[in-house]
């Protein structure tokens, strides 16, 4: 079959799938199309619907800026709320009828010859389209559990967060937890009321913070629902963090190497003094609290969110277990210290493949003219990224998210930023008529050795300061390639006013 033609392909319906197709809007593009692996708008938040799902940033940052929402139902509201605000976002913006669902993209490859990308669709024919809009997220695939030897002999119940089955009854189950992180410290309260036992499997600690989930009244809703009020709170946010942006990445980087590695450390310090007296307060267990104790920095690994889940470790029905899983075995879990423990259900709640890590960019599903391949272009030279979403090698192409591409304030501002930008140069090349728009590689070049300078100070205490650690910020080759070293007004205003000088556009022939 020929497939269909667009101008443009939006890949993934996630937030950044809905804030880019938006942006197109606004520039007067609705030639495109976006194309979803699954049934409906909302990428993680309609994958992941798990027990306790909530999220963990105030619902006041975390959501479109160009559809801010008033009435929830509290400061941090549950996973359902969340996937209804996007689903009613896309709505409002006539956004299905660009959707086509079910549509796994396998493979991009610009045809030259035509000035196209081709994208395989799995079980149908290719899309062709002038541009493409990658919006497929930070958090790509759940990580393969085939690390945890054993997984396969195991005959109880095995559940992911991004797919739970909720026709299972945990009630009077004896469960396990393996992980600490965002995903688990929300299941463990959820599980841990009707649960016979509940074990939790610490790999490595976290930093476990309060919550402080408040209810948001309906004065209050009546408040931020006046007009500029919620913009207002977030234009005060980004100025709050403005200052200690500019000290990361203009200020301190001018320090030597050596003196950032020794002070950087004390404010370690201070940070781990005042989590030891959280913890006195809220776990009786000494030897729990020593091993609950991170020994890296707190803002090196994305701290956790729970005013529940250290209260949960104080009940009879539940351990935390930090000593190493030797193997997961036909009835249980046998650590390294030769203790067997059965149970009925196992929650792998391992974590997910990131847009920082080498190995997530497969060979031969990203394909740029002259036999350019994203991923063996990333193992041999490392990740890069111009302005966080674009690459040299590939035209017409920007990723939402890219290496150094979160600006580290709302994952909704860094996709607002990503996508005003690629909607900016498209609806340029239009104007231009031109077939071609691509990123110079000198300034590409550029913008990495910037970055490289900015992000002296990033490295230093992720990489560092915390020598072995492997989290969000970190890499799985030691690098820190998860922020991007950039002011919050010199994102924006990248995102509005960035030169076009740093493209190439290459007029139809």
């Amino acid at each position: 079959m020929a497939g269909e033609d667009f101008e443009v392909a939006i890949i993934g319906a996630g937030p950044g799938g809905i804030t880019a197709a938006h942006h197109l809007l606004r520039s007067g593009i609705t030639d495109f199309v976006i194309l979803e692996r699954a049934g409906d708008f909302g990428g993680s938040w309609r994958d992941n619907a798990y027990p306790g799902l909530a999220v963990d940033v105030p619902t006041l940052f975390y959501q479109f800026p160009f559809a801010r929402k008033a009435d929830w139902t509290r400061l941090f509201p549950d996973g359902p709320e969340i996937q209804r605000y996007n689903q009613q976002v896309a709505a409002d913006l006539n956004l299905y009828k660009y959707f086509r669902g079910h549509h796994a993209v396998e493979r991009e490859a610009w045809d030259d010859a035509n000035k196209v990308w081709v994208l395989d669709i799995a079980g149908a024919p290719p899309v062709r389209a002038r541009f493409v809009i990658n919006a497929v997220g930070g958090y790509i695939n759940a990580k393969s559990a085939d690390t945890i030897a054993g997984t396969a002999d195991f005959r109880g119940t095995i559940l992911r967060p991004n797919a739970w089955d909720h026709r299972y009854s945990w009630h009077g189950k004896r469960v396990a937890v393996i992980g600490t992180g965002s995903s688990s410290v929300q299941i463990v309260p959820a599980l841990a009321d009707t649960a016979a036992q509940i074990d939790v499997y610490q790999r490595t600690p976290s930093w476990i913070l309060p919550k402080p989930n408040v209810a948001i009244s309906p004065r209050a809703q009546r408040l931020l629902a006046l007009p500029g009020v919620i913009a207002a709170i977030n234009t005060a946010a980004l100025a709050i963090m403005e200052l200690p942006l500019q000290l990361i990445c203009h200020v301190l980087p001018l320090l030597p190497h050596r003196l950032l590695a020794a002070l950087l450390p004390q404010y370690d310090r201070i940070w781990r003094g005042l989590y030891r007296l959280l913890l006195r307060s809220k776990v009786s267990d000494e030897a729990a609290r020593r091993v609950l104790v991170p020994r890296y920095g707190i803002l090196a690994k994305r701290p956790v969110l729970s005013s529940t889940f250290l209260t949960v470790l104080e009940s009879p029905s539940a351990a935390l277990i930090a000593d190493p899983i030797a193997r997961i075995t036909a009835d249980g879990i046998r650590t390294a210290d030769g203790t067997s423990r059965t149970y009925d259900l196992i929650v792998l709640a391992t974590g997910y493949e990131l847009f920082t890590d080498p190995e997530t960019y497969r060979p031969g599903t990203t394909l740029g003219p002259n036999g350019f391949d994203l991923a063996d272009d990333y193992r041999r030279n490392g990740l890069r990224s111009y302005g966080g979403s674009a690459h040299p090698g590939l035209p017409n192409r920007w990723s939402l998210i890219a290496p150094q591409g979160n600006v580290g304030f709302a994952w909704h501002t860094t996709i607002d930023l990503t996508a005003r930008h690629a909607a900016r140069v498209i609806a340029e090349a239009k104007r231009r008529k031109a077939a071609v728009a691509q990123v110079r590689t000198a300034a590409f070049d550029r913008w990495v050795r910037k970055m490289r300078r900015r992000g002296k100070v990033i490295s230093t205490y992720t990489v560092d300061c915390n020598p072995g650690l492997r989290s969000y910020y970190v890499n799985s080759h030691g690098e820190a390639l998860y922020y991007r070293p950039q002011t919050l007004s010199g994102a924006v205003w990248f995102s509005r006013y960035s030169s076009f000088d740093d493209y190439t556009f290459t007029a139809n022939h």
